[in-house]
């Protein structure tokens, strides 16, 4: 009889703890629609009127970095990742477009720390590569440091040689630093 009882208690301990997982799986899912919905919020404002909700984007940014930190293994966790580095980028042009140099300095800083996280946490995935350009972009675009976004276009370019934006980006190599004057006489067709 006291075998039974065992018997029974294990069997029961698996089914809690297997619905827990199945608990866990749903929660992580919602969560996860929830920021898409955030995120696709956010963007189609910026994209439809050019208009940045600084707010919401802040907080899809921080609910998907969260996100990717406790559920690594997940498959939406790289999607968000990659997203709220996009989100930063997207808030550190607004705050320069406002002359706000300190949020421009803040996302950016995070946008290049996020770029960063998924080449550590996801480096095989397809996205990884884009990481070298998006932080070439921060770097050059945002935060005029030329030095720095060459050298991510570099990395590109040692790294993945063949890649078919290796040529766009020897040609952005042509670019970094040149004025405005400097880069109408540009010619192309004789590089």
């Amino acid at each position: 009889m006291k075998r039974l009882i065992t018997i029974i208690f294990a069997g029961l301990l698996l089914v809690a703890c297997h619905n827990g997982q199945r608990t866990e799986q749903k929660s992580a899912q919602l969560e996860a629609d929830s920021m898409m919905a955030a995120y696709h919020y956010s963007d189609s404002i910026y994209a439809v009127c050019g208009r940045i909700d600084t707010t919401a984007f802040n907080d899809f940014i921080v609910r998907a970095t969260a996100f990717a930190e406790a559920h690594p293994k997940d498959t939406l966790a790289p999607g968000m990742l990659y997203r709220a580095g996009v989100g930063s980028m997207i808030l550190a042009k607004s705050a320069d477009r406002d002359g706000n140099m300190a949020a421009r300095a803040r996302n950016a800083k995070r946008a290049l720390a996020i770029f960063n996280q998924f080449q550590e946490q996801y480096p095989d995935l397809d996205q990884a590569r884009l990481c070298y350009w998006q932080r070439a972009i921060v770097y050059d675009d945002i935060l005029g440091d030329w030095r720095s976004a060459e050298s991510e276009y570099r990395d590109f370019i040692t790294r993945y040689p063949d890649d078919s934006l290796t040529p766009q980006f020897r040609d952005y190599l042509e670019l970094l630093g040149k004025s405005e004057s400097e880069l109408l006489t540009v010619d192309f067709n004789n590089q």
